[in-house]
């Protein structure tokens, strides 16, 4: 995915309340206007939220954020949408030493900028990954963490997710969304369907099925530094064609298209230091367990890295920033499954008039397949809660990336915040 992380842009509302009140109370309410000239679609998104945050203790806290979302499309024939959406609720009790949460919400993992190989937990909305960041576009789970402080400089964390929830291309009337790459399947003239629908077989609950992991993070010197371990379930699954015993009509195969969420191990580790005007980061995830859909049929099991580099510099008024990106593949048993993929990431932003203005431009390269996203915004944000924003963005290249299947979704959008 192409993550385009805006919370650094808009400005965040002044909830912060004097120390003596214990609940703290915000909203906002947002408008995106989408157009996606080459797919023929225009879509309009309005969405009311509210915060609520809650400490009558030293020893307690609670959160709960959520909205309520519209959607009113063009999309080759008129669509409407809605729902109501939880994407924090949670309580948390603890001292000085350790705490424990439960609830729902978004567990973030890594530290680069744009695209975190270790941040696995939260399944991902494609959608708003495009429009908002990667930040909107993380879907909640259900969950309990731990930490323990072991001092200032060691913390030992402990994540355990007891329900999967698959990622989507767009919570909004998903079928139709143009950004349901699913839609783009074309089928041989010899495989006949028995219903256009995907059979998903999502694990269900059970002890079985719970994911969950741990995590260190510790400081020495000026470098901050963590290492962890994750058992989940991928939030986008392996698509199969299986034939159905017996129906076959002619030369032709009757079957079903099957979407499994398989297994995965991950071993990640990275770190962050300052030096001076440079912030420097790294990130590696090492998936020991993984399956891959298999150029022979079915499904194999695998290997996979995720590995980068990057850094982060502010001067005045600019902000740049830069990484190289390391994505690598392979299974034992099918060797089409052999991918190795180098991608270069870049931005640079800069304020204007105070602080008022805000304009941005970020790139993707994929130097392996000549592949790309580019995309150009601006901000305008006359009061503190309010902002304006227009964008454009456009995918360029052709390949097997994730990059290159999002061709012909280029798009213009505009955006109005206002937060109380």
């Amino acid at each position: 995915m192409i993550p385009l992380d805006l919370s650094a842009c808009l400005l965040t509302a002044p909830h912060q309340q004097p120390a003596t009140k214990t609940v703290d109370v915000g909203g906002n309410f947002t408008v995106v206007a989408d157009f996606l000239p080459k797919r023929d679609a225009a879509e309009l998104r309005p969405r009311a939220g509210i915060e609520i945050e809650a400490a009558p203790s030293s020893h307690f806290r609670m959160r709960l954020e959520g909205f309520v979302e519209a959607l009113a499309a063009d999309r080759g024939g008129r669509v409407l949408d809605a729902g109501v959406r939880v994407r924090e609720a949670w309580i948390e009790v603890g001292g000085a030493r350790a705490d424990v949460r439960a609830g729902y919400g978004r567990l973030v993992w890594g530290r680069l900028d744009e695209i975190q190989p270790s941040d696995v937990i939260n399944p991902l909305d494609t959608s708003r990954f495009l429009f908002e960041g990667r930040s909107a576009a993380r879907l909640p789970v259900a969950f309990v963490t731990g930490r323990w402080f072991l001092s200032e400089r060691l913390v030992v964390e402990a994540a355990l997710v007891p329900k999967f929830r698959r990622a989507v291309f767009d919570e909004l009337d998903e079928p139709t969304s143009p950004f349901n790459l699913f839609n783009d399947l074309v089928l041989p003239a010899s495989i006949a369907l028995t219903s256009p629908n995907l059979e998903r077989r999502k694990p269900t609950m059970s002890w079985a099925n719970v994911s969950g992991g741990g995590r260190v993070r510790a400081t020495v010197g000026r470098v901050d530094f963590a290492a962890a371990v994750y058992r989940g379930f991928e939030g986008f699954g392996t698509l199969t064609f299986e034939p159905h015993f017996g129906a076959q009509i002619g030369p032709t195969v009757v079957g079903s298209l099957v979407e499994r969420f398989p297994r995965f191990t991950m071993i990640s580790g990275d770190f962050e230091t300052v030096r001076g005007e440079w912030a420097l980061r790294g990130e590696a995830a090492v998936f020991m367990e993984k399956k891959f859909a298999s150029s022979l049929g079915g499904v194999v099991d695998g290997r996979a890295i995720d590995a980068g580099v990057g850094f982060d510099r502010r001067a005045g008024s600019y902000r740049v920033f830069g990484s190289v990106l390391l994505q690598s593949q392979w299974s034992a048993a099918d060797a089409a499954v052999e991918k190795t993929n180098v991608s270069v990431v870049g931005s640079i932003e800069r304020q204007l008039a105070r602080d008022k203005y805000l304009v941005r431009a970020f790139s993707i390269v994929n130097a392996s397949d000549g592949s790309g996203f580019i995309r150009a915004l601006g901000i305008w944000h006359p009061r503190d809660n309010f902002a304006l924003e227009f964008s454009a963005a456009a995918f360029f290249g052709t390949g097997d990336d994730t990059l290159s299947r999002f061709k012909e979704r280029d798009f213009v959008l505009s955006r109005v915040v206002v937060l109380f």
